[in-house]
């Protein structure tokens, strides 16, 4: 199973970066993973998640927390996001939220749903304009 959400989350960012491509952004993929997985040329960073794990019909669960182990024990860390935008693409709808940093802030996961009005994020989805906003 490991092995299967590595691969599915590094597609996500070949898939990300291919999305940025076509939209006029140049992109660089980070060869070490520190919480920015692709660097666009205006030096904005984006963290990319991708995620098949539905929570209850309709709703899609990304996690965002980093682990730690310490005396035998995974803890979870709330950290800020170290990027300035998430990117998250949902693979069974193709939906992709292009959420920025301040609205993210140290939240453990994001949950999304198809519904308009209980998605707290639905203005986020496909919205890549989001990217030419300068941070506030």
């Amino acid at each position: 199973m490991a092995n299967y959400q590595a691969r599915i989350g590094k597609a996500g960012e070949f898939r990300i970066a291919s999305e940025l491509l076509l939209r006029g952004y140049n992109p660089s993929i980070r060869i070490v993973d520190d919480g920015v997985d692709l660097v666009l040329d205006n030096g904005k960073t984006i963290q990319v998640k991708t995620t098949t794990n539905k929570c209850y019909v309709n709703s899609y669960f990304v996690g965002l927390s980093s682990s730690k182990w310490r005396k035998g024990q995974q803890t979870k860390e709330r950290q800020n996001l170290r990027a300035d935008y998430l990117i998250i693409w949902v693979v069974p709808t193709g939906d992709i939220y292009i959420i920025p940093a301040s609205i993210v802030g140290s939240k453990l996961s994001v949950t999304l749903t198809n519904s308009k009005s209980s998605n707290r994020y639905y203005f986020y989805a496909n919205n890549w304009d989001i990217l030419n906003e300068e941070e506030k």
